[in-house]
């Protein structure tokens, strides 16, 4: 072995764990200085996120409740600035990677390989693009990975030992994944596939205590079930409508877009060299067999929603756990590095390039747009509605209402005092956010309203209030080719609703 091979090998057999907190810490204080001095407004599901912490419940209109739990913590101890209510977000990726970085030294018996393995594995997690992105916006994908990272290190440690405590933890686990997100669900199919190509795996689904940990996992849906018995089951209508909405028939070019966009999810370098590398032969170790099941299953049934409908590129995520995991196992048995830093290097530029994106148009000279800017539905909120804030101050005992859920989230969080459970006025009795399942007009004490909306609306409230005066109507130009505009009413007299409205 060269003098050179041997101090290489020796990073990372001298305090490999070190090396990656050191790079953890860089990249949250990184991100976190990126959302406090850019800055990285809220976007509106952030902010219709924090209205669900205000009331603490087993289920909320879209989602099941751990994002708002989540919220409601860091919010409690930090107050409800931006950052704050981010805070989770970044705090569960790195949580996660840390994770990776444990089930990654697992891989080998051979210390400087596994050292390699849990470093590049962490390292690649961390950089991917959809953590870059992710960790600037609190959403469900960030509890859904963390407890999807750790219900597949719990199951791994059980499947060694048989322990109970890792058989606990992993149910323990996988029942919080569920509450974080009903696609935690694809998980256990990850075993169903090891067992189809591993001696090991159907072992593992003969042990009675894979199958307690399942159950103990679906007893965490059972308090969140009940609550959407007592709602008509909204959670479950609202997935099945965006998962079929925009479409109604197979679509190749969908697929070829979805498969497209996983390339600046992952990584276009570490994504093209595992799909080659698996394409080259078929997995030969045990280990490979039990990554590349945690793969394919997310990403096949996400495929086929890509084909069927409609599938956001995102929604791949729990996939890249163990795409994650699989980059690291075969990058740690190459001699060099190029295939390594090429790959995080372009990942950490991509990155990059969207948290600068404003300073680099400018140095470059390019002028934002609306169809160019991926900052265009956040930017310019916060100023927009304190432009509305003197009507606010001068009717203090009027309520906020809107026909928009954007409008109430931004209003609700923006306008001081902060009112997150604004009234929600629906033209039918589809119920379609959780302003409407929680707040709606017809249901409402208040008798006087301050009605924001960016449309027309002042024939439609005459429909429903006796008293309706337009009291102002804000403009904020954000590009050349979109101005943001809404218009505040006055109104108050409600009249109730109509069978028509009902109907």
């Amino acid at each position: 072995m060269s003098a050179a091979s041997s101090d290489t090998t020796t990073v990372f057999t001298a305090h490999p764990f070190r090396w990656f907190l050191a790079l953890l810490a860089l990249l949250f204080f990184y991100r976190e200085w990126v959302v406090i001095s850019t800055p990285i407004t809220l976007f509106y599901d952030e902010a219709y996120y924090l209205g669900w912490a205000q009331t603490l419940d087993w289920g909320y209109y879209s989602k099941p409740p751990v994002v708002g739990w989540l919220i409601a913590l860091t919010t409690a101890v930090f107050g409800n600035a931006e950052w704050a209510v981010k805070l989770a977000s970044p705090l569960l990726y790195s949580a996660a990677a840390i994770i990776i970085y444990r089930t990654a030294e697992r891989f080998s018996d051979d210390k400087v390989i596994a050292a390699k393995a849990a470093l590049f594995s962490g390292s690649v997690f961390l950089l991917m693009p959809l953590v870059g992105f992710n960790s600037l916006f609190i959403t469900t994908d960030a509890p859904l990975i963390f407890f999807w990272c750790l219900c597949f290190y719990a199951f791994l440690r059980a499947k060694e030992s048989n322990n109970a405590g890792w058989w606990l933890l992993a149910g323990v686990a996988g029942g919080l994944g569920l509450l974080s997100k009903y696609t935690f669900i694809i998980l256990p199919t990850t075993f169903l596939l090891y067992a189809v190509l591993s001696t090991a795996g159907r072992q593992l689904l003969l042990n009675p205590r894979f199958w307690l940990t399942c159950l103990l996992a679906l007893s965490f849906l059972l308090p969140n079930l009940y609550w959407n018995y007592q709602h008509d089951f909204i959670s479950f209508q609202h997935t099945a409508q965006i998962s079929h909405q925009s479409s109604s028939s197979i679509s190749f070019s969908r697929l070829i877009e979805f498969w497209s966009g996983q390339l600046f999810v992952f990584g276009p370098v570490l994504l093209i060299y595992i799909v080659i590398r698996g394409l080259r032969r078929q997995p030969r170790s045990d280990i490979e067999k039990l990554l590349w099941s945690l793969f394919w299953p997310t990403f096949a049934v996400l495929s086929v929603q890509a084909f069927m409908a409609r599938a956001n590129i995102n929604w791949a995520g729990p996939a890249y756990v163990g795409a994650s995991l699989l980059a690291g196992y075969y990058l740690s048995q190459l001699k060099g590095y190029r295939i390594l830093l090429i790959g995080l290097l372009s990942n950490l530029l991509l990155s990059m390039a969207f948290y600068h994106y404003g300073s680099i148009t400018n140095v470059l000279g390019i002028e934002r747009k609306w169809g160019n800017d991926p900052y265009k539905r956040i930017l310019g909120w916060p100023e927009f509605v304190h432009q509305f804030q003197p009507w606010f101050d001068q009717y203090p005992d009027y309520k906020l209402a809107s026909d928009s859920r954007k409008l109430l989230a931004y209003f609700g969080y923006y306008i001081t005092p902060q009112d997150f459970k604004g009234v929600a006025l629906s033209d039918d009795n589809y119920i379609e956010d959780h302003y409407e399942l929680q707040y709606p007009l017809a249901r409402s004490q208040e008798k006087r309203f301050l009605f924001i909306s960016e449309h027309d609306v002042e024939a439609k409230l005459k429909r429903y209030f006796t008293e309706v005066t337009l009291l102002t109507e804000q403009s904020l130009p954000l590009y050349s080719n979109f101005t943001r505009s809404a218009r505040l009413y006055k109104v108050s007299g409600f009249k109730g609703m109509t069978q028509k409205d009902k109907q």
